[in-house]
């Protein structure tokens, strides 16, 4: 900023003094010539700690982003990957000693199903960084598409599950190339979380103006207070944080699409989640 302001000063002072030099009224033009480069050096000014205020908001945003993220994987480092370990370690001490395993237990099936969600966790942090790395890297992404294929997963992973569409044929916005993957993390945790033998989801794909979207709703117990205050802040705490990666997941991608994240609780049960993200250009 002090070397593109001295340039200018230099600049005005050489050319100014050479144009305005035999004029008549020569004291009268130095006087406003002075004015100007006052007023002209003041936007100049403003227009430099303006430019260099926007890339602090930005990088500060970008800072908050990356600290609530590593608080998160700092959780699951502390918390999930640790129980997953020790529950691991307690099964195989079963396994040495079959003697002592209860008749409904399967040490082998229990190792089995803890070290595939030790995989998922690595998986999703792995995809967590990505998409902090790539955020600005928006694609045209069809929420219809995306939706109809996330619930034809859905529906192969869990045959149980009862879902419902309300879409168009075609929906395009300007997202992250990771959103068909949020999607999918949102239908995945309704069921997942569904206390119900029959659980059912509800897939709603709209659009309002310039804004488009996709609403999941479920039957399930519903979303505990505690993780709805960590996601919607977008930060965690002792008291308030979540209980897995794949929510946050969700929020990291919508956030690096430039849209939102809501989630509310209408009735006794169920959960209600709602992406909005801005409609691609024309």
């Amino acid at each position: 900023m002090a070397l593109i302001y001295a340039a200018f000063g230099f600049l005005w002072v050489a050319t100014s003094d050479s144009l305005v030099e035999g004029l008549p009224n020569h004291e009268l033009i130095q006087t406003a010539k002075g004015w100007l480069f006052v007023g002209l050096s003041a936007l100049l000014v403003y227009a430099l700690v303006n430019r260099s205020q926007s890339k602090l908001n930005r990088t500060s945003e970008q800072l908050e982003s990356t600290l609530a993220h590593t608080s998160v994987l700092h959780r699951i480092l502390r918390h999930d990957i640790r129980n997953a370990c020790t529950a691991i370690l307690g099964y195989a001490e079963l396994v040495e000693s079959k003697g002592d395993a209860g008749s409904n237990i399967d040490p082998v099936e229990a190792i089995q199903v803890r070290a595939n969600r030790l995989v998922e966790v690595s998986d999703e942090v792995a995809l967590l960084r990505t998409v902090e790395l790539a955020e600005g890297n928006e694609v045209d992404v069809d929420l219809s598409c995306a939706v109809a294929d996330a619930v034809e997963d859905l529906e192969m992973e869990y045959p149980e599950v009862q879902v419902s569409i309300a879409s168009p044929e075609s929906l395009v916005v300007r997202a992250h190339p990771a959103l068909p993957r949020s999607l999918a993390e949102l239908l995945d945790n309704a069921v997942v979380h569904a206390d119900c033998d029959e659980p059912e989801v509800h897939v709603g794909v709209w659009q309002l103006g310039e804004v488009a979207g996709v609403t999941v709703t479920d039957n399930g117990p519903g979303i505990p207070d505690a993780e709805r205050d960590a996601l919607l802040s977008g930060s965690e705490t002792p008291l308030s944080h979540t209980s897995g990666v794949g929510l946050w997941l969700v929020r990291a991608i919508v956030d690096a699409s430039g849209g939102s994240l809501d989630i509310s609780k209408p009735k006794a049960h169920g959960t209600v989640v709602t992406v909005s993200l801005p409609r691609t250009a024309s």
